[in-house]
């Protein structure tokens, strides 16, 4: 059970095709089968032909069909699967399959009545077998009439595997322009693809031309944003699937010659099994300096990088379902076996794998192009009910350290396509290289971009957030004078709240100003931001009071908003400024006027609260909490309710 098995199954299509093709393998070594077999694989060869040739219809009363009832008997008297059949049924096993077998090519008779597991198994057998007569046939060596080959044999899937894997490469070269020179038409576009999409594929081509290639990488999302809805024609996908392993040089130029992004993305769907070696040897052979190409050849390797990307984080979710012992069985004991041990080999080939893909990447794009594309995928949020994020996230983190490993040595702050998740990996880099000087730089560029109408924050810490918010903290504490540089922060992101306004809030706005804010929180962090515990708690003390001067003037309450920062603060007095929490609960508890938000805070932490603390709390729980109870209730918000109480619990006390 080699490699490429795992590459291409998953667990539940191994329990089904392994056995079958191990059983084909044995029928394979009974040559008396095979000889039998031999006349009726000739005549089904023909037959095909000739509907080919004349556009004929077969009539399958007139094909006689060999009787191997008897040399099954013999050869697999001991085979669990026949001795089942046979206590089950009296009926011909031989009957059965070769006549389903001869509907399935000349009826297009695609209705499943088998009511066995050799049945099926024996169907492939002869699938196989045809296919290998048939690439023995020079008679089908063109282009056309395999073609026409595929639409006679549609209903034989084995069959168009085993065609693709054992076409004669001799048969590619000597009809080469008819393989690769294909005819897109975008007037046509659903010629060549099929898709659930047509919407999209309508003024396909006039989109195209409205698209800024600016920025190249944003571009081809564009171009290929609807391509997961979209496959190649069977036609067109037969043809990929045969390039691809028999010569990737012809590929490229029917791939090349494909012309649309959205249909050369959609090429490594609709290819059968891609592997990873593939996607590598594809970006190495693109950014030789022998190859030419007509499409534009950065485009071509962008939607080659972002579908080794994809390609990679599915094989890895793929192997990780072998680690989920629940589901080893007796009878897929062997497949977890060797899964977790084929999985330990991905997961180590991965690296290198990303370390080449750079490494041919950075011959034709630069630095910058190929942040655009690194840094565009953002983590998923983590719940560990549902691995796949966890995975995805991984694939990220990887991504990114071999970017870093392999080019931090030539690295300069490339401020292009500012995001965060750029931010975040910059901010590791200056760590790494201790490097101050650009500190500034990169600063400079996050607040310009939390500025910009592009930022964008969910009120979580979730991750890009979460390092963002640690790396704001840690880029203001490299400052030459931090302090004060946090003080020009907040007072450039503070919003002035007047009273009474008539004009719509801008949320965004506030957004922005509870993210430095939370920012600035984390500084607290960095020791050498000041210069003693003292200037820390005092800077600590000016910022709480800031904060909470904030929210009491807004314009109505924006408590969800900051309580973000607070929620950051008390996290710090709790782990860091330990001689400061009670001071922190005491002004929050007088000063914070939404309950809810407060007990929010106050619960969110494993520390109890003082007992003073407990005290007033339980004072204002004597106040508010009746008339907030009965406002979430008039507003059906019993959920908030209960969380109100949970949190009441939670602090431990009495109400």
């Amino acid at each position: 059970m080699n490699k490429e098995i795992f590459y291409n199954y998953d667990c539940y299509a191994l329990e089904r095709i392994y056995p079958e093709r191990k059983f084909v393998e044995i029928l394979e070594q009974i040559s008396s089968l095979n000889d039998s077999i031999k006349p009726f694989i000739s005549n089904v060869t023909d037959l095909l032909h000739t509907s080919i040739k004349d556009d004929k219809n077969i009539e399958i009363t007139e094909i006689v069909s060999p009787n191997i009832d008897e040399e099954l008997e013999k050869k697999l008297a001991d085979s669990p699967l026949y001795t089942s059949y046979k206590s089950h049924s009296e009926k011909s096993l031989s009957k059965f399959v070769f006549n389903k077998f001869l509907r399935r090519i000349f009826k297009k008779d695609g209705h499943n009545n088998e009511t066995h597991v050799i049945q099926d198994y024996i169907h492939s057998w002869l699938e196989k077998n045809l296919a290998i007569n048939i690439v023995q046939d020079s008679r089908f060596s063109s282009l056309e009439v395999l073609k026409s080959l595929l639409d006679k044999t549609e209903m034989l899937h084995g069959f168009y595997v085993d065609l693709i894997k054992n076409i004669p490469t001799e048969w590619i070269l000597s009809n080469k322009d008819e393989w690769i020179n294909v005819n897109v038409s975008p007037d046509k576009l659903l010629d060549n693809i099929r898709t659930f999409d047509k919407e999209f594929v309508n003024g396909y081509e006039s989109s195209l031309s409205k698209l800024s290639k600016e920025n190249l990488w944003n571009f081809v999302q564009e171009a290929t944003g609807n391509s997961d809805y979209m496959m190649l024609n069977r036609e067109f996908s037969f043809i990929s699937s045969v390039l691809i392993r028999k010569d990737i040089s012809l590929w490229i130029e029917f791939w090349d010659n494909l012309k649309l992004p959205a249909i050369q993305d959609c090429v490594f769907m609709s290819s059968l099994n891609f592997v990873p070696q593939e996607y590598l040897q594809l970006v190495s052979i693109l950014t030789d300096e022998k190859t030419s190409v007509k499409s534009d050849l950065k485009v071509l390797l962008f939607i080659v990088a972002q579908n080794y990307f994809e390609a990679s984080n599915k094989l890895t979710e793929r192997f990780s379902i072998y680690e989920d012992l629940e589901r080893k069985n007796e009878r897929n004991q062997q497949f977890f076996e060797k899964g977790i041990k084929q999985q330990k080999k991905w997961l180590e080939e991965k690296k290198k794998n990303y370390k080449a893909l750079i490494q041919s990447l950075k011959k034709k794009l630069s630095n910058s192009e190929i942040e655009d594309w690194i840094f565009s995928y953002r983590p998923r949020t983590n719940n560990c009910q549902y691995r796949p994020n966890d995975i995805y996230n991984l694939e990220i983190k990887l991504l990114t350290e071999v970017y870093k490993e392999k080019c931090v040595e030539f690295l300069s702050l490339d401020l292009q396509s500012f995001n965060l998740q750029k931010f975040n990996f910059y901010v590791e880099v200056i760590k790494d290289k201790e490097d101050k000087k650009n500190a500034s730089t990169l600063l400079g560029a996050m607040v310009i971009y939390i500025s910009s109408d592009k930022f964008y924050w969910d009120k979580t810490y979730v991750e890009p957030y979460w390092s963002a918010l640690k790396g704001l903290g840690f880029i203001i504490g490299q400052q030459e004078k931090p302090i004060e540089k946090a003080k020009e922060l907040i007072n450039k992101f503070k919003i002035i709240h007047q009273g009474w306004n008539p004009y719509k809030i801008d949320y965004k706005l506030l957004t922005k100003e509870t993210f430095i804010y939370s920012g600035i929180s984390l500084l607290l962090e960095n020791e050498s931001a000041f210069n003693n515990n003292n200037d820390k708690e005092i800077f600590f003390k000016e910022l709480l009071s800031h904060i909470l001067i904030q929210d009491r003037y807004s314009q109505v309450d924006n408590s969800e908003y900051y309580q973000m920062p607070l929620h950051l603060l008390f996290l710090v007095a709790n782990q860091i400024l330990p001689s400061i929490k009670e001071y922190y609960e005491l002004e929050l508890i007088n000063n914070y006027d939404n309950l809810y938000s407060l007990l929010s805070v106050l619960s969110s932490e494993e520390k109890p609260i003082c007992d003073t603390s407990k005290k007033l709390i339980s004072e204002r729980l004597d106040k508010e909490f009746f008339v907030e109870k009965k406002q979430f209730s008039n507003r059906s918000q019993k959920d908030k309710v209960q969380e109100l109480e949970k949190m009441i619990e939670l602090l431990n006390i009495e109400n």
